[in-house]
């Protein structure tokens, strides 16, 4: 299945990446786990075809195929690039709906029809997909993505699976039901390297375990005989420290404090023919801090995108936002300043040519890449905040050459620096080790204790926890769409 010899790759004069011998034979499959900048991304790169630029040799299985973010990022971007909503009466492409991406470049096998239908409606329905499959891919939620992506994987009946971590943005359900298919596909033969963060809800028939650190293997064997050992124990040990102070550099004075800081009024969603959620009405008033739960695909996203500026849907509806309707006049830059956000949308959409400083005081204008001159102040602020992230050192790194979990931590600090009045996180510790998202939670709660900022959190990972949650709203299914149940926690 895989053979690696002398393997090693390097960013700039550092070695990111070093390993002397790995052979996974057909039938054994592995977790892959490690913390943030461990080289776990660079191996799915090199596994994946994203980088070649390797030293050494890997001999790899043709009948190989993967889920990886990079893999859901190429496949969003096919459809900016063919987007033709100027030219349309509508208005708006929709783009490709999930069967076709499922199922892309498939026609060119040499398969029959019959037989072709059969393997997707065995796929379709293994996975519990079957309310997906005609909507546009680019409508779906985070959780919905990596569902589609999943069965785009298994319709190529690959004898070698690469996930690269598969139950980002799932929600808790859709998560036990990835569990048990895997599990199913291992006992039916299928070899597995599955790359994440180790926790106890990992398939079980995974009995092998790799540990990476800067870059080195420094566990390999049998996944028990590793998790009971004293080794691992010191390992995985969470170490973490919050500051003595928040930089709050924010001046909110002009919010009238007994209105509400977002207010809706039978607000209700659609797209395309989907009724998403209908009749929301919801007020998010001054020392509240809200956790926003409901399955993948309820409208969690949109409502967040919405009130911050950052959906067309939000038009001719019922949306006070601090104190001033919706609509009647002011910018989506008057909109913006008040909030700090990170989302899967942002990190996908985050591709300007900046470095790890830049892009964290880019929080400071909103921005996708940092176009204005900061001022001193501002330096000092953003590098505070890369100390009390760890990311000191790598200040002056291109973005795009941090790790992914580096780069989540990066968008972290820039949703921050500014301590805005409202702090979106949509699933915030998304490719997050076990030591960041424990310090990332813990950062939250001081946030919310120590200054003017209000929480909306959303996550799927009942690792998860916020203690400054005060109030609630859940999504639940109705026969169409959803509705919503508010209350206190």
């Amino acid at each position: 299945m895989l053979n690696i010899f002398a393997l090693s790759y390097s960013i700039g004069d550092k070695l990111a990446l070093n390993i002397e011998q790995l052979t996974i034979n057909q039938g054994e499959s592995y977790l892959v786990v490690g913390d943030n900048a461990s080289g776990k991304s660079i191996l799915v790169q090199i596994l994946t075809g994203c980088i070649k630029d390797y030293q050494g040799e890997m001999q790899l299985t043709d009948s190989h195929t993967s889920l990886s973010f990079e893999l859901e990022a190429q496949t969003l971007e096919y459809d900016r690039l063919h987007d033709d909503s100027e030219y349309l009466d509508g208005g708006v492409d929709w783009g490709r709906n999930a069967e076709q991406v499922i199922c892309q470049d498939l026609s060119k096998q040499n398969i029959s029809k019959a037989s072709y239908q059969a393997e997707f409606n065995h796929i379709v329905t293994l996975l519990d997909i079957q309310n997906l499959v005609e909507k546009p891919f680019k409508i779906l939620s985070t959780g919905e993505t990596r569902k589609v992506l999943m069965a785009r994987a298994l319709m190529r009946s690959p004898q070698l699976l690469i996930l690269d971590e598969p139950y980002a943005g799932l929600d808790i359900a859709s998560q036990t039901h990835l569990t048990a298919v895997l599990n199913k596909l291992i006992l039916a033969g299928m070899t597995i390297i599955l790359f994440d963060f180790y926790h106890n809800g990992l398939p079980s028939e995974i009995d092998n375990l790799l540990y990476l650190k800067e870059g080195e293997i420094k566990l390999s064997g049998k996944r028990r005989e590793i998790v009971n050992s004293a080794q691992w124990q010191a390992l995985t040990e969470i170490h973490y420290n919050l500051p003595h102070h928040l930089p709050d550099c924010m001046n909110y004075a002009h919010i009238d404090t007994s209105l509400p800081l977002v207010s809706l009024d039978n607000v209700s969603v659609r797209f395309m023919d989907n009724l998403v959620f209908s009749d929301l009405n919801w007020q998010f008033i001054q020392a509240q801090h809200w956790q926003i739960i409901g399955p993948n695909g309820c409208g969690k996203s949109t409502l967040l995108a919405m009130i911050s500026g950052d959906s067309s849907k939000a038009y001719g509806q019922q949306i006070t936002l601090f104190g001033r309707k919706r609509g009647t006049g002011e910018s989506i830059w008057e909109i913006k300043r008040h909030y700090g956000l990170v989302s899967a949308q942002l990190h996908r959409d985050y591709r300007a040519s900046a470095s790890l400083l830049q892009t964290v005081l880019s929080g400071f204008f909103d921005s996708i890449g940092l176009y204005d001159r900061p001022l001193k102040s501002q330096f000092s602020i953003a590098r505070e905040w890369l100390i009390l992230l760890g990311l000191q050192d790598k200040e002056s790194c291109p973005f795009s050459e941090l790790s992914y979990g580096e780069q989540r931590l990066a968008l972290i600090a820039r949703a921050v620096v500014k301590l805005p009045l409202i702090l979106i996180l949509d699933e915030p510790c998304q490719g997050l080790d076990n030591t960041n998202r424990a310090k990332v939670l813990a950062l939250i709660d001081y946030i919310a204790t120590h200054s003017h900022t209000h929480i909306l959190f959303v996550s799927h990972d009942p690792r998860d926890e916020l203690q400054c949650l005060t109030n609630q709203l859940e999504f639940v299914k109705q026969e169409q769409g959803y509705n919503t149940v508010v209350r206190k926690v």
